[in-house]
């Protein structure tokens, strides 16, 4: 068990590495979002733990009938006692958590470049960092599986089903990718690229579970990079990085950019 001593020379270790990187990214999942609330899906209250995984199929019955998707989605989201009202009524009550605040400063302290999310809350964005590629979509959006536009789904009224683009008479899905959906190309070339010019990588609540998003810090670490890690148990990605920090991103996130604030002052 790691010691208190021990813990403040890890953090400062990790302020380190961050501050002498050239470009340091992030990687976040479901952990962070934990902290505010929005239940994990496969932790032991995770949604899909208590309500069963969804199809893998499941882009494919969207794309089957989408008119008896969204009639079933909007039943769904009105109806309590299923994983989709679940997600949809913690999400709308979520606000962004201490960790999400430090990692906006981190970007604004110039250390963080970009943040992968696994997350499809918004959080990042709505605590003011200001580049984020949702890898899996935003659940406050609506996109065309035609011509790829994406527009937020708060004030859009749906009253065709399924709601059709105007801009190429396409349907309207959700933003977020569902099981089956290819990411949106751009996003994951998008991602792709942050990996491959980073020399820094701090992962964050993301248990290394889902590709391809789980092989990011190992394509990284074989470019070179130094990876950290935060989390508040052992994951996946555990073994294959340089520095875990054991804690909930709401407590290091924030001792973390606390060390960086003097050594950015004295470059300034």
């Amino acid at each position: 068990m790691s010691t208190s001593c021990d813990f403040e020379k890890a953090l400062l270790t990790a302020a380190d590495i961050l501050a002498d990187a050239r470009y340091a990214i992030a990687l976040t999942g479901a952990g962070l979002s934990v902290e505010s609330g929005i239940p994990s899906f496969r932790g032991p209250d995770g949604l899909w733990t208590r309500y069963g995984q969804p199809s893998n199929l499941s882009y494919r019955v969207f794309s089957q009938d989408p008119q008896a998707w969204w009639e079933q989605r909007l039943r769904d989201e009105s109806t309590p006692g299923n994983p989709t009202y679940d997600l949809k009524d913690a999400v709308d009550r979520a606000m962004p958590n201490p960790g999400h605040a430090a990692m906006a400063e981190l970007e604004e302290l110039g250390i963080l470049r970009a943040v992968i999310t696994q997350n499809v809350d918004g959080l990042h964005t709505r605590e003011g960092s200001k580049s984020v590629l949702e890898i899996h979509g935003n659940r406050n959006y609506l996109r065309c599986v035609g011509c790829g536009h994406r527009q937020p789904r708060d004030g859009y009224a749906i009253t065709d089903l399924p709601p059709i683009c105007n801009e190429c008479g396409g349907v309207i899905k959700l933003d977020t990718v569902m099981f089956g959906e290819p990411i949106p190309r751009a996003t994951l070339d998008a991602c792709i690229e942050e990996v491959q010019k980073c020399d820094a990588m701090l992962l964050v609540g993301t248990s290394g579970a889902v590709n391809p998003a789980a092989q990011f810090p190992l394509m990284a670490r074989e470019g070179g990079a130094q990876i950290i890690e935060v989390n508040p148990e052992s994951t996946q990605l555990t073994a294959s990085v340089h520095l875990a920090l054991t804690g909930q991103a709401g407590d290091v996130l924030p001792a973390i950019a606390r060390s960086l604030r003097p050594l950015k002052s004295e470059e300034d």
